[in-house]
């Protein structure tokens, strides 16, 4: 069977948890150290006890429009941070190693506590078939931006997904995942020969934690894909953390796995108390920019991407 073929030039951006994945995989990371000095249970119970003080903490609201609500979104940094910070101060990643994180992608894979969504490897195929030896850098290109935090854990659970399946175009598909951009945080020394140094802030602004963070990350789309003489951008995401790039994109789409009956008040749930628009479901229709669209599953998405724009 021929491959599917991209219609034209596109930059194709995935949000990793909830979005590639089915669950979230922040826990599977607590599950690195095999003698932390905290349990992941006490740096999530200190999480949400920040994350409540947030909620309550007045915020001049006016028209609770895209404006006001991305903003809200960034001043929610302080409690990422906090986060990221009691973590690294406590040592939690200290001798953890690269080894160490392909352990435990093995394992939650077996386990299932690591599930890609359905589709996903065919979207990777779309990015691959026809330019095996080119550089994920050319006019399409897959790549992902995330607030988790190990790029070095997303590459290797999609490598080691993809190199479990059947799929036809997988050596392709490993090799791409190999080279792709990953923009998410990091947890530092994981090749040295005594592990992690246990830190996960980086200086400098660069670490990943808001909506407002992956914006910065997200490429020029001032120039409008006008008959291919410029890449379309499609952003894919689930939460909040993807309102910015989601906005942003020439087409962004917003993945939940709910009925077309539920999608109207899962989006009003999920972006509270945002209150502007809800996303229409993916169309049939060509292509158009400044489109928000949501989408129940990748097959969806895939069929967007293949059709005439």
């Amino acid at each position: 069977m021929a491959p599917r073929r991209l219609h034209g030039p596109t930059k194709l951006i995935i949000d990793f948890d909830g979005t590639l994945t089915v669950n979230d995989t922040m826990a599977i990371l607590g599950r690195l150290p095999n003698n932390p000095p905290i349990s992941w249970r006490e740096t999530s119970e200190a999480y949400m006890r920040d994350y409540q003080v947030f909620k309550d903490t007045p915020y001049p609201w006016k028209n609770y429009d895209e404006e006001e609500y991305s903003g809200w979104l960034a001043s929610r940094k302080w409690v990422e941070q906090r986060s990221a910070q009691r973590v690294q101060d406590a040592g939690f990643f200290r001798g953890v190693t690269r080894q160490d994180v392909h352990g435990i992608v093995v394992a939650a894979l077996d386990d299932g506590s690591l599930l890609l969504r359905d589709g996903w490897l065919d979207l990777f195929e779309l990015f691959v078939t026809g330019q095996e030896e080119e550089q994920p850098t050319s006019a399409s290109s897959i790549s992902i931006i995330s607030v988790n935090w190990s790029e070095s854990f997303i590459r290797r659970a999609l490598w080691q997904a993809a190199q479990r399946s059947s799929h036809a175009y997988k050596a392709a598909i490993c090799h791409y995942i190999d080279r792709m951009e990953i923009y998410a945080n990091e947890i530092e020394g994981l090749d040295t020969p005594e592990g992690s140094s246990g830190v996960v802030c980086r200086e400098s602004g660069q670490d990943i934690r808001t909506s407002d963070d992956k914006l910065g990350y997200m490429p020029d789309t001032s120039s409008a894909p006008v008959d291919g003489s410029s890449s379309l951008i499609v952003y894919l995401g689930d939460s909040s953390t993807d309102f910015d790039c989601l906005l942003t994109a020439h087409v962004g789409v917003w993945v939940s796995d709910v009925s077309f009956e539920q999608h109207q008040q899962a989006f009003k749930e999920t972006f509270k108390p945002f209150n502007g628009f809800v996303p229409e479901p993916l169309s049939n229709e060509s292509i158009t920019t400044d489109m928000i669209c949501w989408s129940p599953d990748l097959h969806q998405v895939l069929n967007l991407l293949t059709k005439p724009r």
